[in-house]
């Protein structure tokens, strides 16, 4: 029977009934929530249970899909327009509080804060303007106004935070992204505010212009429209006067993978249920960190990575220092390949793609998979890690014919897909359109791109604290 309960009560009750779970389970282990004044520590049990237990990572996804649910329904329509149309103001004062060293000259400060004036002596700015930057990150919790124009450090400023002294990242402004616990993270937050930020403003402009409003090519993505170049953007990154964001790129790409649970990719597909000697091929594997993680847990299977000649440098040397033994004993290979040629390997168990369609148009997809299925056995499993964008509704005639594939029915009155707390994938999936005109999908959109290659979705499976999910498919 429905409830009887209006929707703002019911979202209240979530709220109230998942706070209360929360604290419940951090307190049976003497824990408490951490506040936002306190800088984020990785190394905390807090914050470990809060980004691993399965309990605690659907209770904060309650809670944030609840309370976002609840502001847009008691706020006036007008004000959440005017708030969605000037957010923008956000990255740009992010992205000017980590250029401007701002974030470490206030970690310095300590709790007492420090002073918009000594900010601007520091770091050679405005103090007018050195006191409303901080002041509007505050007011979206990044710092905390202690006293008037004076500002501290919190828990979500520290997430920018280099881990770096001024006097380093005057001298050198790249070694803010290196040879930190932190490494990479200002580094993916600029990418965000800077290069992504700059195309998504002409995003409007690239989806209507007739020169490319229907293109599928890579060069006519909002980013290419907004820096006026028609080339790639991986080959733009390597001009010699783009040479510091190259590097931040690459320690963003590093990144990124820091922001999924560290053995995501086991808790899909049962690697250990493949047979003694079974090849796995983790195709544009990069360095190889994803099949590290496979090699390590299942030790009765074969890798290969395979990637562009220049990546399989950087792997040779990155196993050299983490697993050299895996790759004298043969269990590891490296292998230069470009995935858009037919595959070499013919007698693979598993074909792995992760987070590689993302990349690449619906055409340029089908000829990544079609060149695996030509290659593969009538045993072979192809395993898709990506995104798989969720519809904001109920999608019955694709979810209930694929096992695995139908997500946990939220509480009402929640959205389908858990609105706000499903954000990240939206926003990725925005983040290729801009950058290289390529896109996300849902579960519907890659069920037809396989089947176009000679594949079919026989299992799905979504992963506990993770954006990505995993397709797992095999030859038709």
């Amino acid at each position: 029977m429905a409830s009887s309960k209006s929707p703002l009560r019911l979202l209240v009750e979530l709220i109230s009934t998942n706070v209360e779970a929360l604290e419940s389970k951090l307190s049976s282990q003497n824990l408490q929530f951490p506040l936002l004044a306190d800088p984020y520590d990785p190394h905390n049990p807090v914050e470990r249970l809060l980004s691993e237990d399965p309990a605690m990572l659907e209770a904060t996804s309650v809670v944030v899909a609840a309370a976002s649910q609840l502001v847009a329904m008691v706020r006036s329509p007008v004000q959440t327009m005017m708030e969605g149309s000037l957010l923008f103001h956000l990255p740009s004062c992010i992205r000017a509080a980590i250029e401007s060293n701002m974030v470490e000259i206030i970690r310095d400060s300590g709790p007492q804060g420090i002073h918009a004036n000594e900010i601007s002596e520091m770091n050679d700015t405005d103090p007018v303007k050195a006191a409303r930057i901080p002041r509007l990150l505050a007011n979206h919790h990044i710092f905390t106004e202690i006293r008037p124009d004076v500002f501290a450090p919190n828990r979500l400023s520290s997430i920018l935070d280099s881990g770096k002294s001024v006097a380093e990242l005057k001298q050198s402004p790249s070694s803010r992204y290196v040879a930190s616990d932190k490494a990479g993270i200002p580094a993916l937050v600029l990418m965000h505010t800077d290069e992504a930020f700059k195309g998504s403003a002409y995003l409007t402009e690239a989806f209507l212009s007739p020169k490319t409003a229907h293109s599928t090519r890579a060069v006519d993505s909002p980013w290419n429209y907004a820096f006026g170049t028609d080339t790639f953007l991986f080959d733009w990154y390597d001009r010699p006067e783009n040479e510091l964001l190259k590097t931040r790129f690459s320690f963003a790409m590093a990144c990124s993978t820091k922001l999924e649970p560290p053995k995501a990719i086991l808790a899909g597909f049962q690697w250990s249920e493949l047979s003694r000697g079974a090849v796995v091929v983790d195709v544009g594997g990069g360095v190889g960190s994803a099949a590290r993680v496979i090699a390590e847990a299942t030790p009765h299977i074969e890798l290969v990575v395979q990637d562009r000649w220049s990546v399989i440098e950087d792997a040779q040397q990155y196993w050299a220092g983490v697993a050299p033994d895996l790759i004298a004993s043969g269990r590891v290979k490296l292998e230069a390949h470009n995935f858009l040629t037919p595959q070499p390997i013919h007698n693979a168990a598993v074909f792995l793609l992760r987070w590689i369609m993302h990349d690449w148009s619906d055409a340029q997809a089908v000829s990544i998979l079609r060149h695996l299925r030509d290659a593969a056995t009538s045993d072979t499993k192809l395993v898709v890690v990506d995104i798989i964008l969720p519809y904001t509704c109920n999608d019955p005639e694709i979810t209930n014919r694929i096992p695995g594939a139908e997500r946990p029915l939220p509480p009402a009155p929640l959205l389908r897909n858990m609105g706000a707390a499903s954000n990240m994938m939206y926003w990725l999936d925005f983040q290729m359109f801009v950058l290289g005109n390529s896109q996300e999908r849902t579960l519907g959109h890659f069920v037809s791109l396989a089947a176009q290659s000679g594949w079919r979705v026989e299992q799905v499976h979504h992963i506990a604290g993770s954006s990505l999910g995993q397709y797992v498919s095999v030859p038709i």
